[in-house]
């Protein structure tokens, strides 16, 4: 048999157990991912009394874990390119987990956001990299179906989070360790929060580099080696395969100091004809963040309180106790606007987004095996745009909660299916910076919304959620509707203008 390429060796092994098992272990990676960034949701409230929080403090803690991701996620790629996947993602679990423990016993709030703000710059590799990792393990053919299945693990660890917070949460027990110092609920619920990494850890030591990637770095030998693993766990024989591997010379070539290699290999993102495609998904993957992540992170603080009653959303954000424990300083002295509230009384709407988030992540696994991808991508924009434009009249409790999750989920589940768009875009020795460097510049996508949430929204509710309409209308772009919306975009944002000003709170 003639030499092939990797992509053709894994379609004449065929799918089997090998995949499986790399499916396993990268559903547990995202999972843990997702599970450590939502904690910040949590951690907000949970937090607010004993530390005493203020508005800008909690908007710090909030960002703190994004602001690490973005921080690291710059370099990563670098090291993912020349060192493996396998390499940094364990190295990454290992780094987050440790220091994720450590912050569970932080006594006050600064040290506990340092310590999240490191747990962020390993975690960026665990998120960034577990779709590069799956996908080089499935011919391109099997890609799309299977990152949007393993997608579902996002839904998993959002639905993860509530129940364990729902388990324990309720005792109110805690530790007392010294007449300053106790172990309250919240921190055994954040160490109850690493077990997915824990799992993530075991199962990426047992398994191999991925073969493209050891082609990539001129490793043939290596490469043979996961392809025979993959054969194995397919219970297939390597002989009856005769599958011979072409040699890739594209591979990492040293310049000289590791900041050397690290500019010279990210220039070739910048030249033509890569950096088009790198843009067109960073610019669509950084608006989804902006919008599903920036408001993901508060949704357990926005829906925390009695939610029951025909009110807007916004009248519902001026009325939660978590926002209104803010501080007034008055002739030099702190006052509270209103009592301080650390309890999480709503852990049933983050269930429900859970559960739409897994919804969703089946649809779109059905939408992709009949439609092009950028279809379904400007699809799934183009109703949470509308979703979000209706929550600024809605009233009905219901309606408000599904339209809501809907704003946020429909862009939350195009994450991977948009990072799987930039993995077949570039070349193998690039995938890796480029993953690593599209979700760093969109987390700050998360950050920035995120900010906007907890500075802003207890000021000028409907004008901030309206800042996340206009970008939903922005990224409609995206598909075959992009002719339809070059058209209509200046009338929809102007739409999102008028109701954030006017404020609409007389319509039913």
């Amino acid at each position: 048999m003639p030499a092939v390429d990797v992509d053709t060796a894994l379609l004449t092994i065929g799918y089997g157990g090998g995949q499986v098992i790399i499916f396993v272990v990268s559903f547990f990676v995202y999972m843990y991912s997702v599970t450590e960034s939502m904690s910040a949701g949590y951690l907000v409230v949970l937090t607010s009394c004993e530390f005493d929080t203020s508005p800008n403090e909690r908007t710090l803690l909030a960002n703190s874990l994004l602001g690490g991701m973005v921080a690291s996620g710059l370099f990563i790629g670098f090291l993912a390119d020349r060192y493996g996947r396998k390499f940094v993602i364990r190295l990454a679990l290992v780094g987050a987990l440790c220091f994720s423990m450590l912050s569970a016993f932080m006594p006050e709030l600064y040290s506990l956001s340092v310590a999240r703000v490191i747990v962020g710059t390993f975690l960026s590799a665990v998120a960034s990299l577990q779709v590069g990792f799956l996908a080089e393990f499935h011919a391109v053919k099997w890609r799309p179906i299977t990152v949007a299945i393993c997608s579902q693990s996002q839904g998993l660890a959002l639905i993860y989070c509530p129940l364990v917070a729902m388990a324990i949460l309720p005792y109110k027990f805690h530790v007392d360790l010294s007449s300053n110092y106790d172990l309250r609920g919240w921190r055994f619920l954040m160490m109850l929060f690493m077990i997915p990494g824990w799992l993530a850890l075991v199962g990426i030591c047992l398994v191999p580099e991925t073969p493209h990637f050891l082609m990539s770095v001129n490793r043939p030998d290596k490469a043979l080696l996961a392809l025979q693993w993959i054969c194995r766990m397919n219970r297939k024989k390597w002989e009856d395969m005769d599958i011979t591997l072409s040699v890739d010379n594209s591979g990492a070539v040293d310049h000289g100091g590791f900041w050397k290699n690290v500019g010279y290999e990210y220039k070739l993102l910048f030249t033509k004809p890569e950096v088009f495609k790198f843009f067109i998904c960073l610019m669509l993957i950084f608006g989804i963040f902006f919008t599903s992540i920036g408001l993901g992170i508060w949704f357990p603080v926005i829906r925390n309180m009695d939610n029951s009653g025909s009110n807007r959303l916004c009248d519902l954000v001026n009325n939660n106790p978590t926002f209104k424990h803010d501080h007034e300083v008055i002739n030099g002295t702190k006052k509270e606007a209103s009592p301080c509230n650390d309890e999480m009384t709503n852990l049933i709407d983050p269930v429900y987004y859970g559960l739409t988030y897994i919804g969703c992540f089946i649809l779109a696994s059905l939408l992709v095996q009949f439609m092009l991808r950028k279809y379904v991508i400007a699809l799934h924009i183009l109703i949470a745009f509308l979703m979000g434009l209706s929550l600024n009249i809605l009233k009905q409790p219901t309606m408000v909660l599904i339209f809501f999750v809907l704003m946020m989920v429909l862009p939350g589940v195009l994450i991977p299916l948009a990072t799987s768009v930039l993995v077949d875009c570039l070349p193998v020795n690039l995938r890796g910076k480029a993953l690593c460097m599209v979700r760093s510049l969109a987390r700050f996508g998360g950050v920035l919304g995120s900010t906007m949430i907890g500075l802003f929204i207890r000021v000028t509710c409907d004008v901030t959620f309206n800042i996340f309409n206009i970008c939903l209308a922005s990224k409609c772009r995206f598909g075959p509707t992009s002719r339809m919306f070059d058209f209509l975009r200046p009338s929809l944002s102007a739409v999102c203008v008028v109701l954030a000003v006017f404020q609409p709170k007389d319509v039913v």
